[in-house]
């Protein structure tokens, strides 16, 4: 299946759930470090705004904790990594819940990666006719599980993810074999304790196999039956 067709497939989903509901719609598209989630994010938004839906990304990169939080079971701790990444419950405030009240309403970010600052943004305003899309390592722990309309999955081996990673990533952590080690004993530790967590595939409504950029397979849709 081509990126296009997978895209109509989606599009089609959310055009299903917008039937039976007039707030703005959340997506996550979740997956393990290196799947690919921020550029299919990313492509996918262009995409619907290109077919005349209001898609609108959100990155989960705005809303980590700062590094003292981040950092306070080690600088290198999977389990670190893991659980104290992310503000998890403010994310869910101030995307998840307030973009289905009577006025509905998003924030951008509430912390600044690169100073280490945390940010007091005034709320956007959002259409009821909107799409949030946010990809991200741990979309669907407790916290926000229950909040997304539609949850997508991109299925990756290990050992791919890791090509790419250190691909993209080799010149900002020191090299690769810098790169390889980071990935190996904080980035894809914390996935292995995500996955036996929370079962992401079981969860998500929509697995995409995303070991091949030119050639995507859904192999499991349950959106379908529930149209």
């Amino acid at each position: 299946m081509n990126e296009k067709e997978t895209f109509e497939l989606i599009r089609t989903s959310i055009l299903s759930i917008q039937e039976k509901k007039d707030k703005p719609i959340r997506i996550a598209i979740n997956g393990i470090k290196g799947t690919g989630k921020t550029v299919l994010a990313e492509k996918l938004t262009k995409y619907l705004n290109s077919e005349n839906l209001n898609a609108i990304k959100v990155s989960i990169d705005g809303f980590h904790f700062n590094k003292k939080v981040r950092y306070k079971q080690g600088r290198n701790s999977a389990k670190g990594y893991y659980e104290n990444s992310y503000d998890e419950i403010v994310f869910v405030e101030k995307v998840l819940k307030s973009s289905q009240t009577d006025f509905p309403n998003y924030t951008i970010a509430t912390h600044n990666l690169e100073t280490d600052e945390y940010l007091s943004l005034e709320p956007i305003k959002l259409e009821n006719n909107s799409i949030l899309i946010t990809d991200g390592a741990y979309l669907f722990k407790p916290n926000y599980r229950n909040h997304w309309d539609l949850k997508i999955y991109l299925k990756t081996s290990f050992e791919i993810t890791m090509k790419r990673g250190v691909e993209r990533d080799k010149n900002s952590l020191g090299g690769v074999e810098l790169t390889k080690e980071k990935y190996e004993k904080r980035y894809h530790e914390s996935s292995r304790m995500y996955l036996v967590e929370n079962e992401p595939e079981k969860i998500a409504d929509i697995v995409i196999d995303n070991s091949d950029f030119n050639n995507l397979k859904v192999i499991k849709n349950t959106t379908i039956n529930n149209e």
